[in-house]
């Protein structure tokens, strides 16, 4: 699903851009991942593990743009790429179609300039219009920044994965699975 560009005043007084990520994006969506990847270590990979070529980053970005339930944006300023943030269906089968899974990163010279909250406000819209149920999301339990956002959100912790990561020196981090409800009443609603 596309989202048309609008502008945003952040708390610093800059503006930034945010609009549906495209195709034509990828070669600078390489380069932010790869500094996100080197900025955090609250994401899956290392940098030199995300080693997609533009063309493969273009595949996957079209599809993603081509699905009517996915949805992904960015945020930019200068042209410069400084969070992205995605809704994506569970899966295809019957059984989980009312499922989303959620992702968003912040470029940590962006922290704190409210991104985080325009991008989650716009992802849960979409989750809603799209008919999903419930939204999905692990996040690192270390990480009290993003969980504090989450939880702003109306997101709930549901369960702990223990060693959910492990690092190069040994030492592992548990991550967290959380869940927003975005129907109320019903079977199985908390």
């Amino acid at each position: 699903m596309k989202m048309d560009q609008e502008t945003l005043l952040l708390k610093n007084g800059k503006p930034c851009a945010l609009r549906s990520v495209e195709p034509e994006d990828a070669g600078r969506m390489i380069s932010y991942m790869k500094i996100m990847l080197g900025e955090t270590p609250y994401l899956l990979r290392t940098p030199e593990e995300f080693d997609y070529s533009v063309e493969g980053e273009a595949e996957v970005l079209r599809r993603r743009r081509d699905d009517p339930r996915a949805f992904m944006i960015l945020a930019e300023i200068d042209g410069e790429i400084i969070a992205v943030g995605d809704v994506m269906p569970m899966g295809t089968k019957s059984r989980t179609l009312h499922r989303a899974a959620l992702g968003l990163s912040v470029r940590k010279d962006y922290w704190r300039l409210g991104i985080g909250s325009a991008m989650m406000e716009r992802l849960i819209v979409h989750a809603r219009q799209s008919g999903f149920e419930q939204i999905e999301l692990e996040v690192v339990s270390t990480n009290r920044r993003a969980i504090n956002l989450y939880v702003k959100y109306g997101f709930q912790i549901y369960g702990t994965r223990p060693h959910g990561m492990k690092y190069p020196d040994g030492s592992y981090s548990n991550d967290y699975l959380m869940c927003k409800m975005l129907q109320s009443g019903g079977a199985g609603a908390w």
